[in-house]
């Protein structure tokens, strides 16, 4: 992962220029400004319930929790829009009346307008939301088997809040109003209570805009880089092998009717992170994707004595094609179908209870876009979604463990290595 963010990074720097280019013109090359940087997020209130010794149940508050985030995304729409993920760096852990618990928001995907454009030296106020994991765990110790069940859910806050520009620099102070903060919660294997998640987040960042794509632009006004992209297509030289890495996030969409039927106090399982590598064929006519990929994760969970672990080992052939191209901003869409080593295994209170593993092709679609300025540039970004409807394991007759999961891969970097040096 460092060494991806460091490229995005290199690749930035080496095209500074001012970060208010839109203001002097709107064109396909001042669509979009990468930014990175760094927030501190603070979520504000919340409750939880425990049973204590006696088994009586008790109320808890949540303690003001502070959590430090790294950001990675960018201006859109000519300063009118802004699309970024927040990646925790840490987060805290309440320790009182023989609970343990962990709060905290995981890996949000941001997207916000500005009906008022980014500008220099001024404030712009913004509205939004984000798709925005949360995570919710308690240790009860006056248990045997103290750890509940891991809560995560996923919300769509409303955001808004003010930026500051000044060149290059962003300063933002923001909020988030999590209306579903209201959760059932299992604080026992048999007794639910309402639990009460932050309902308002607060946050203050720092992000640096990167301009990448401006240096383009006067070939592309000028005809040259039409010319020259002709040229290369008549010897079909804009065909070509590219790869591709990022980080993407497998959101667990289904609960499991195997949880429902035998342990209800276990719901969705957390959010799976993994690095996402790619190599395809593009084909410049159709403009049209070919690629393979693999992709493997996990996720587990301990509930009060259950041990679960879950894997996917994913290889996948898809085929996917530009819809059409708005400034830079080319969404695709296509088939995917991948062949799937799917693995579940449980233990309870230290016995062995399932350990089942099952291969099969599976089918799902891919969609997504591209930030293209050009169809002759060495490296580009791209945003990938992938979804697998109706992936399971049974492990046994009516009792399925479901694999069913959104990937969501917001920042990838593609190279095509044969246009480096035309």
């Amino acid at each position: 992962m460092v060494r991806f963010f460091a490229t995005i990074a290199f690749l930035g720097v080496t095209h500074l220029c001012s970060s208010q280019v839109y203001t002097e013109k709107q064109t396909r090359h001042r669509f979009a400004q990468l930014n990175l940087g760094l927030d501190m997020q603070s979520g504000i209130g919340g409750s939880t319930q425990y049973l204590d010794a006696q088994g009586n149940s008790q109320s808890l508050n949540l303690d003001n929790n502070f959590s430090p985030r790294f950001i990675i995304g960018g201006t859109h729409f000519w300063g009118h829009a802004d699309f970024y993920i927040g990646i925790p760096l840490f987060s805290s852990t309440l320790k009182k009346e023989h609970q343990e618990v962990i709060a905290v928001r995981g890996v949000e995907t941001v997207f916000k307008y500005y009906p008022l454009r980014i500008e220099h030296n001024k404030i712009r106020p913004y509205i939004g939301t984000s798709l925005a994991p949360f995570y919710f765990v308690q240790r009860n110790n006056n248990f045997e088997y103290p750890n509940g069940p891991e809560l995560n859910h996923t919300s769509f806050p409303l955001l808004g809040g003010f930026t500051f520009n000044s060149k290059n620099h962003l300063i933002e102070l923001g909020f988030a109003w999590n209306y579903a903060n209201s959760q059932d919660y299992y604080i026992s294997r048999t007794q639910i209570e309402k639990i009460n998640t932050p309902p308002v987040y607060a946050t203050l960042s720092y992000r640096y805009m990167l301009e990448t794509t401006l240096s383009a632009e006067e070939d592309w006004e000028s005809g040259k880089t039409k010319k020259f992209t002709d040229i290369l297509a008549e010897k079909g030289s804009l065909n070509g092998f590219y790869l591709g890495a990022g980080i993407s996030s497998a959101f667990w969409l289904k609960e499991t009717n195997y949880n429902q039927n035998l342990r209800p106090y276990i719901g969705k399982y957390s959010t799976s992170i993994m690095p996402d590598f790619t190599l395809g064929y593009y084909l410049h006519k159709p403009d049209l994707n070919l690629a393979v990929g693999y992709r493997g994760y996990a996720t587990s969970t301990s509930t009060y004595g259950a041990v679960r672990q879950l894997k996917r080992k994913s290889f996948l052939v898809e085929a996917t094609k530009f819809l059409f191209d708005y400034h830079g901003f080319v969404p695709f869409i296509g088939p995917s179908i991948s062949y799937e080593k799917l693995s579940f295994e449980e233990h309870f209170e230290g016995a062995e209870i399932a350990d089942v593993v099952e291969n099969k092709p599976a089918y799902g679609l891919t969609f997504g876009w591209d930030i293209r300025p050009n169809r002759i540039q060495s490296w580009i970004l791209r945003t990938n979604l992938r979804w697998y409807p109706n992936l399971f394991v049974e492990v046994e007759p009516n009792n399925k463990v479901s694999f069913d999961n959104l990937e969501f891969n917001f920042i990838q970097l593609i190279i095509y290595p044969n246009r480096m040096f035309k």
